[in-house]
């Protein structure tokens, strides 16, 4: 029987930390998945993980290293067939990992992956970070539709994807990993039942600094031409006016909460601002140490 390996990337720690692994401590038990949480910060705080859940492989870097980076190191260190990577801040759903595994069971596909459906959260700004960060992947899924998959929630093949390790380190898998991996013809596979809950809490001004540095990170990192990013650079100003209307659409077309879309718009858009100047500053100067800052 083919092995799961689960990765988690920590930089910001307890509560996020905890209750992702709890939502995922039950089912990795019953598949004997191995879970192996990459810890970056002091000695102490791996070593609190490790007390705390003694069933997971706890791998400390001292050095701040980036989100990929990170979980580059749990993808090395994984015994699996199979490597299957949550973000910090979700929570994984029951089946999570047994509707991963059975996704690769026919042998076509070497990644898959599933919505990030929300928390229902009680503050308007947890539904701006949301709409903002996930509204690629908003739920419902139905079989058969294609879907680009995110690094939140997202299942690779291990021999497929050590391959590319060079694509893993440096950018987010979105930019750098997935477009050689299609371009290569591998098959990706959306999975509607393999769902992951995005929780908060994150304080506006907070978000606000990460979504600067994500979005310059995620522009320094896109393998596009020179002509592309010109483009870019001169239609900025129309970007957030853009994003809003594409949102908007993907909220609309899925009736994926709509009424907190509405009432959430006012602080979305100053965001989408932070957004786009965040990618014109990756298009114009590249990446410098944007991604060393996303947490």
């Amino acid at each position: 029987m083919s092995r799961i390996s689960v990765v988690i990337a920590s930089l910001v720690g307890p509560p996020f930390i905890d209750d992702c692994l709890k939502s995922v401590e039950a089912q990795a038990q019953e598949l004997g998945a191995e879970v192996i949480v990459i810890a970056c910060g002091d000695k102490e705080y791996a070593n609190r993980i490790a007390r705390g859940f003694p069933w997971v492989k706890v791998i400390h870097v001292a050095q701040r290293e980036t989100v990929p980076a990170l979980r580059l190191r749990g993808v090395e260190a994984a015994s699996g067939d199979m490597i299957a990577i949550v973000e910090e801040h979700c929570l994984a759903s029951r089946d999570w990992l047994s509707r991963a595994s059975e996704a690769f069971a026919d042998g076509s596909f070497g990644v898959v992956g599933g919505p990030v459906v929300d928390y229902d959260y009680k503050r308007l700004r947890d539904w701006v970070v949301y709409f903002i960060e996930y509204n690629n992947y908003l739920p419902p899924w139905r079989s058969g539709e294609r879907h680009d998959l995110g690094s939140a929630n997202i299942a690779y093949l291990r021999e497929l994807i050590l391959k590319y390790r060079e694509y893993m380190k440096d950018g987010y898998w979105e930019a750098s990993l997935h477009p050689r991996l299609f371009a290569d013809a591998v098959k990706f596979r959306p999975v509607p039942e393999m769902k992951v809950h995005h929780r908060g809490p994150f304080n506006y001004g907070y978000y606000l600094g990460q979504r600067y540095w994500f979005s310059r990170a995620f522009a320094g990192a896109r393998q596009i031409s020179s002509a592309a990013k010109i483009a870019y650079l001169i239609a900025s100003p129309l970007v957030p006016f853009l994003l809003l209307a594409r949102m908007s659409r993907r909220v609309a077309e899925r009736n994926c909460r709509f009424g907190k879309f509405i009432q959430a718009v006012p602080l979305i858009f100053p965001a989408l601002c932070v957004y786009a100047a965040g990618e014109f500053m990756g298009y114009l100067a590249g990446p410098g140490d944007a991604l060393s800052k996303v947490e």
